[in-house]
């Protein structure tokens, strides 16, 4: 019999066999037959819903005839960064020279070493005694040099060595680098690749937050849509990884665990792992709904201490409307990342009985950006440049939006 750990697994890719995991539906069929017709799968949605874990999952179907390649995190880095991880993955020596407008600089030196998010040129060359031999008798390419974002050369050998390349945190990256995926994205549409493949991730609610649209990208593109996980998931979850390890969960402690989950497959993870392993501590094949209130007490004093503090610390604990606190929560509780004041009027006038006017609003909004107030909230930067989107605000940092529900549906136990 497997133990808990092996079952349960918050913050790794449920990719064991003995791994529990809940197929993503809809989600995941569409995501899987996107790489198969070699379109662009673009899996978006809020922070947390398990985008990265159902593409890896995805990912696995195509192990036997693909080289995945996962760039786990843009941030900071070039779009050269992305063809340096694919050509080390096949064995190439690289190195990196950066254009200006004196000439250029060659060294060793990785993208985020040398700084700035200007495209790199790449030099490679296949490491002495790798010689493979492809279809039609086509050898390896052995040195080649990458000068901008739609070499062919570069398509040509993800093509030859069949690459699966997954992009996620495409959130975090810069303007530089998000105009050069387009530019390589139009360059794999027009190649009409038959065994390269990508696949696209990142933590927004609205796909053109993560790719400029452009006609030559648009007809390769499919966006995918994933939310949080839906009763049925979240119920499967459960119930599967427990009965492997032949343990039995009464109704209240399953209707438990789904509750201060928020819908997070982390969270749940998270919840049932400490909760199993409760069990086995005792030599119990029965959790306690006491067992659930430890493991959230003990969510909170591991993994949200900080966003704990910075949500209580920035409330009101005093008085009768509370704008703070009605607006984070009504943030918290919306299916989008980003929210408009018509929104939060909309939702603090449902939940005071009365109608607020978006002036009563609009300083409280403005504080919750400030430092005096953590700057737990930001204004939305505009996805086609030219500063910021008006009348949208999102969390500054998106994991927030679960702390905050979980600390409304169990204050006593998250106190951090």
């Amino acid at each position: 019999m497997p133990e808990p750990a092996d079952v349960f697994v918050p913050g790794k890719f449920p990719i064991k066999e003995s791994n529990v995991y809940a197929d993503r539906g809809t989600p995941q069929v569409d995501a899987r037959t996107a790489i198969e017709r070699a379109y662009v799968p673009l899996v978006f949605g809020g922070y947390g819903v398990g985008k990265s874990s159902m593409m890896m999952r995805v990912a696995q179907a195509f192990g036997e005839t693909h080289t995945v390649v996962y760039i786990e995190n843009v941030y900071g880095n070039s779009f050269s960064a992305i063809f340096e991880r694919i050509l080390e993955k096949l064995g190439y020596e690289v190195t990196t020279q950066r254009k200006t407008a004196s000439g250029s600089t060659t060294g060793t030196q990785t993208d985020a070493e040398i700084g700035g998010n200007a495209f790199y040129v790449l030099a490679a060359k296949l490491k002495a005694g790798i010689t493979r031999q492809h279809r039609d008798n086509e050898e390896e390419v052995k040195e080649l040099v990458v000068r901008s974002p739609t070499e062919s050369k570069l398509i040509d050998i993800c093509e030859t060595n069949s690459i699966l390349l997954l992009i996620d945190e495409l959130h975090k990256c810069s303007s530089e680098f998000s105009a050069d995926l387009t530019a390589f994205l139009k360059s794999y549409a027009n190649r009409n690749c038959s065994k390269f493949r990508i696949g696209l991730i990142g933590t927004e609610n609205e796909a053109s937050r993560l790719v400029i649209s452009d006609p030559g990208t648009d007809r390769v593109l499919e966006e995918i849509a994933l939310t949080t996980l839906s009763d049925t998931e979240a119920n499967d979850i459960i119930a599967t990884g427990f009965a492997r390890l032949e343990m039995q969960i009464d109704d209240a402690v399953l209707a438990s665990l789904k509750t201060y989950s928020v819908g997070s497959p982390f969270v749940l993870q998270f919840l049932c792992l400490e909760v199993a392993e409760a069990c086995n501590s005792r030599g119990d094949k029965s959790p306690a709904p006491t067992d659930v209130k430890d493991a959230l007490a003990t969510y909170a004093r591991r993994k949200a201490q900080r966003l704990i503090r910075e949500y209580r610390a920035t409330v009101e604990t005093v008085g009768k409307k509370r704008y703070r606190k009605q607006i984070l929560t009504a943030m918290a509780n919306s299916s989008d990342e980003y929210v408009t004041m018509e929104y939060l009027v909309d939702q603090v006038s449902a939940a005071l009985g009365e109608a607020i006017p978006s002036t009563a609003l609009s300083g409280p909004l403005r504080q919750l950006k400030t430092k005096k107030y953590g700057i737990i909230l930001r204004d939305v930067e505009n996805p086609a440049g030219g500063g910021r989107l008006a009348n949208y605000s999102g969390f500054t940092d998106p994991a927030m939006k679960s702390i905050i529900r979980m600390v409304e549906i169990a204050p006593d136990e998250m106190q951090g």
